[in-house]
């Protein structure tokens, strides 16, 4: 899993993700997740255009940061969510809760 922080203009932070999403990965990128909530100010939006795989954990950390971005009166959004990652977040209605837009692709210019 690649996970890339970017510091986007209005104050928003985007998280690229890239490969799978999982049991294996998904420890990691929580503990980058938490240092973004605790070293970034204002929203996120996480681009999972690059996501092949999700499971549990993966939502579970998509969802760890959407609790902690919500207690301090943050957002959260997912963009580029395609195929088996958005069939999962739409299985576990995890869609109903953060915002998703699956067409929409948040990479910065490097």
């Amino acid at each position: 899993m690649k996970v890339k922080v970017f510091k986007q203009e209005r104050d928003a932070a985007v998280i690229v993700l890239e490969g799978e999403f999982d049991a294996l990965s998904a420890p990691v990128t929580r503990s980058e997740f938490e240092r973004l909530v605790n070293d970034e100010a204002g929203d996120v939006i996480v681009d999972l255009s690059g996501v092949t795989f999700m499971d549990s954990s993966g939502a579970g950390a998509l969802v760890f940061l959407h609790k902690r971005l919500v207690g301090q009166k943050r957002a959260l959004a997912l963009v580029g969510v395609t195929g088996q990652p958005m069939d999962l977040l739409a299985l576990l209605r995890i869609t109903s809760v953060i915002p998703v837009n699956q067409t929409l692709v948040a990479r910065p210019q490097q």
